[in-house]
């Protein structure tokens, strides 16, 4: 049957009858073709499965407000659209895509020049609606149907008008059509059109098509449908057939691992065993539940150590059940960051979940963590919590029940790229956990703000978490949540947060906009008064000479132990000092163990370095008494984010204020839980500030510094610091007037013209981040292509949700005498090669993948690569190596030279990573 070409209906038959020639799916299908009516019908069955089982309660309550209706009505609606998503493969040009002559059958016309079959969706839905009763004022929701239905790969059409909607004529491809919506339309339950459609939430509607369409398309599961095709094509063997998917849709959803993972209602102390809460946590969990019956917007802040991450689920739980909204995703910083959550994620949920369902990690690398992925196969099947091969896949992984990731992820929402809508819709079924919103620079600010507005909009609960955060930011982020949930702010309402009481935490009701603090002040874990020494450097030819000073520092940890960091501005800079302070403890009899952790080290071997000194300097290092007896820690700023790292003393290079609180949070780290015992010269925690000397201005503030950070927050920073005269920081108490200060106090400027520059920098950022994200939902009445078509030509380097970002992934590998390429130094396992599709073993995959490093894309790595930057041929055709750039390394007579990218030289140093030679 599925091999028959289309036979056009007897003109004497009963005028319902389908013709199952016509077909919508054949590739991989071993020479069957899927007919169209069946692929139609499968997804309406998916549609109304995916509504029942796998929708949060919360978002389906919030599309059925979005259709004016009730969710019975919705999910019929939506079952229906879903069934109609392809009928634009119902023309002459796409079923003569597979060779089929149709010039035997003349009752199957051209039906004129049309573009794809999902362009032709979009034009012939938006009349044929009508004809169903779809006859609003305009044929506004017809239109919205057919726009969204048009975009189900991704791209939303452009919108029609009454000059540019095509007229389709009257003849059998018409009739096809026609008789298939109906079908369609009565499989769905025959939904009467919506009241009302409000254009925010085809966006979600058009993430359930999407899914729905990506389950039925699998191959497996056409196959299995064809081994029982309906007996013909009238209405009650195809009805036959659209029960029987059904059941089978059921499958899929468990299969593909899309099942929702829920908790049942605890308390703090029943959600965390053994663990005592903190005054934070306590109360939360005490005056939280009377305020989010209606859900809305937590933020927390407090410093470091302080139990946030357990605060904020605990929060989320009670967000979620008060709202139904049963998901989690928890937004971090970086992969590093994340990965760390993953485990604790992991954790939380296999004691707290009823039902197992897998969790996701989300970033470019996330497949390469052993412990999310494992290569060992019965390993990840007796994990409840593994990951599927399907969510495994580009783009799936928000659509996990629970997931963790970079914020990158969510961030990517609200850029106008395919397929946004996917990732909106994973997300409007949970609670949103972004942690270290301080973190973003103006450009992710405004994309975080835009995240936030559409958040608002589908009434999503969101928890904020910040060691540092100025009140304005603070406020413009509420204030995004609060336009998107209430509707509208007025220009002359005053600021939702005109202070931030730190610590502490704040809630906002949806509707009202209402903010709440925290009723009443607690009690924080006691911490030592931080002393913060500035410490001058000399700069010598524009770069900073540390020599002296850390030797000064760090002489009483080389006599008698104990474990410091230094924190580097840049990763040449670390790179240097690894090189003097291994030179100096070469010299010594009992030397200290030297670390250093930044981002150009290979994937695997950063992996290993991070994973080494959270074991060793973290809590779990103090109590199995693997803490080093002397260690220093040379880093970036990799190091200030999220590892609970306890250091005896921080050295660190001028940042502004707020990294450098940020990094103050790992020295001390664990003193309240009395585990460590610190060298007789710690006697208080102590960060140094390395400084340049007579810094008056930018110009004394290392070239390479000002790359990094704007040159008038350093010099506020040091002039704010300086006029404490030595005095310790309290912490708490004096961490939010540090981070407010450094902007708010005009007298803290040393150097008009750099202030200047300072703030156009970050209104020229903010104005890249308002080109490059989705319009509000107010922008999108009637039309939904801005959401993913950007309104003036825009480069994919544009779209990016971190500005300036490291852009390209390089290789280091090794050239023999005889030029064959190896991936690593002692040549003893050659470089993968592909099939002819380009595929490659997972083993081999993992193995390079792992071996890569970021690097800044400049224009010696912009195509056309010099052809010994070029990945080897067959490698091209590898999503995971395509754009990859080979450092290649030459190897002969027991040395390894220098690899070369343009004007570059670079060499992988195996204990400092990749090296820029001058």
């Amino acid at each position: 049957m599925s091999s028959a070409p289309p036979t056009p209906p007897d003109p004497g038959d009963d005028h319902s009858s389908i013709d199952l020639g016509l077909w919508a799916k054949e590739r991989h299908l071993h020479g069957h073709r899927y007919p169209y009516v069946l692929h139609a019908l499968d997804a309406t069955a998916a549609a109304l499965v995916l509504w029942d089982v796998v929708l949060s309660a919360g978002l389906r309550r919030r599309i059925a407000a979005g259709l004016g209706t009730d969710e019975n009505h919705a999910r019929a609606l939506v079952a229906f659209w879903a069934g109609c998503h392809d009928i634009g493969k119902l023309i002459r040009e796409f079923q003569e895509q597979i060779d089929l002559d149709l010039s035997a059958y003349p009752a199957y016309p051209h039906p004129g020049d049309r573009a794809g079959h999902a362009s032709v969706t979009h034009q012939w839905l938006v009349t044929a609606l009508e004809t169903l009763g779809y006859e609003d004022e305009g044929g506004y929701t017809a239109h919205l149907v057919a726009q969204l239905l048009g975009g189900h790969h991704g791209i939303y059409p452009e919108a029609l008008d009454e000059y540019t909607t095509p007229r389709f004529e009257s003849d059998v491809w018409q009739e096809q059509r026609e008789r298939s919506t109906r079908l369609v339309h009565e499989a769905a339950g025959a939904p009467k059109p919506p009241v009302r459609f409000q254009a925010p939430v085809a966006p979600l509607t058009c993430g359930l098509v999407i899914l729905a369409d990506w389950l039925v398309s699998q191959e497996h599961f056409l196959l299995d449908r064809l081994r029982t095709p309906p007996a013909d094509g009238g209405r009650a063997a195809l009805l036959a057939h659209f029960r029987a998917s059904t059941g089978k849709v059921v499958d899929l959803v468990r299969e593909a691992g899309l099942s929702r993972l829920t908790v049942a209602p605890a308390s703090f102390a029943e959600s965390f065993p053994g663990f005592t809460p903190n005054g934070l946590q306590s109360s939360l969990a005490h005056h939280l539940p009377g305020l989010c019956s209606e859900g809305g917007l937590v933020l927390i802040t407090a410093p470091p150590g302080e139990g946030k991450t357990e605060a904020a689920l605990h929060v989320a739980d009670l967000l979620g059940e008060a709202t139904g909204h049963d998901g989690r995703f928890l937004a971090l910083p970086t992969m590093a960051t994340a990965d760390q959550m993953y485990g604790r994620l992991k954790e939380y949920a296999n004691r707290r979940s009823e039902v197992g369902s897998p969790l996701t990690l989300l970033h470019s690398m996330a497949w390469l963590n052993p412990d999310y992925a494992p290569t060992d196969r019965e390993l990840a099947r007796a994990d409840d919590l593994a990951p599927t091969s399907w969510l495994m896949k580009a783009k799936r992984g928000l659509l996990a029940s629970w997931a963790t990731g970079t914020i990158d992820q969510a961030l990517m929402a609200v850029l106008p790229s395919r397929h946004n809508a996917v990732r909106m819709f994973g997300l409007a079924g949970k609670v949103v956990i972004v942690d270290e919103v301080h973190a973003t620079d103006p450009y992710m600010q405004i994309l975080l703000e835009r995240l936030l507005h559409w958040l608002g909009v589908y009434r999503v609960p969101v928890v904020l978490l910040s060691a540092t955060l100025h009140h304005s930011v603070a406020n413009s982020l509420v204030k995004a949540y609060v336009t998107g949930s209430k509707g509208r702010v007025k220009k002359s309402a005053p600021p939702f947060v005109e202070k931030i009481h730190y610590p502490g935490w704040l809630h906002v009701h949806p509707d009202s906009g209402e903010v709440t603090t925290n009723p009443e002040p607690f009690e924080t874990t006691k911490r030592e008064p931080l002393k913060v020494d500035l410490v001058p450097i000399p700069v010598k030819g524009r770069r900073p000479d540390r020599e002296r000073a850390l030797r000064d520092l760090l002489s009483p940890l080389v006599t008698e132990g104990g474990c410091a960091a230094v924190i580097c501005t840049t990763v040449a800079e670390a790179q240097q000092t690894r090189d003097l302070l291994a030179a100096w403890f070469a010299e010594l009899e009992d030397p200290p163990e030297l670390f250093l952790l930044h981002a150009r080290f290979p994937q695997d071997q950063r992996a290993r370095i991070t994973a080494e000194l959270t074991r060793r300097l973290g809590k779990e290092g103090a109590r199995k008494g693997d803490r080093p007896v002397r260690a220093v820690v040379v880093a970036t700023q990799v190091i200030e984010q999220s590892l609970d790292l306890d250091l005896d003393l921080l050295v660190t290079d001028l940042a502004p204020v707020g990294l450098l609180l940020q990094r103050a949070g790992r020295c001390w780290r664990h003193e309240h839980l009395e585990i460590i015992t610190r060298p007789s010269w710690a006697t208080e925690p102590r960060m140094a500030v390395l400084v340049p000397q007579e810094q008056q201005n930018k110009r004394h503030v290392p070239r390479s510094w000002q790359y990094v950070y704007t040159p008038s927050l350093l010099m506020r920073t040091h002039t704010l610091l300086a006029r404490r005269d030595g005095a310790h920081v309290r912490i708490p108490e004096d961490i939010q007037s540090l981070v407010d200060g450094l902007y708010d106090d005009p007298t803290l400027i040393e150097d008009v013209t750099a202030d200047i520059e300072r703030m156009g920098e970050e209104l020229a950022l903010r104005t890249h981040g308002r080109n490059a994200v989705i319009p509000a939902s107010g922008g999108i009445y009637g039309d939904l292509s801005p959401l993913t078509t950007a309104d003036f030509e825009i480069g994919k380097h544009f779209l990016a949700t971190r500005f300036g970002a490291d852009s390209v992934r390089v290789l280091c590998c090794y050239r023999d005498a005889r030029g064959d390429l190896w991936l690593d130094e002692g040549l003893t396992r050659r470089l993968p090669a592909t099939d002819s599709e380009g595929r490659m073993s997972g083993d081999d995959l993992r193995a390079v993948i792992s071996r890569t490093i970021p690097l800044r894309a400049d224009r010696n790595t912009r195509p056309p690569l010099a052809e010994g930057n070029r990945v080897p041929e067959g490698w091209e055709r590898n999503f995971h190596l395509h754009d990859l750039v080979l450092l290649v390394h030459p190897v002969g007579d027991g040395t390894t030279g220098e690899a070369l990218l343009g004007d570059r030289r670079l060499y992988l140093h195996p204990d400092n990573g990749l090296e820029e030679r001058a």
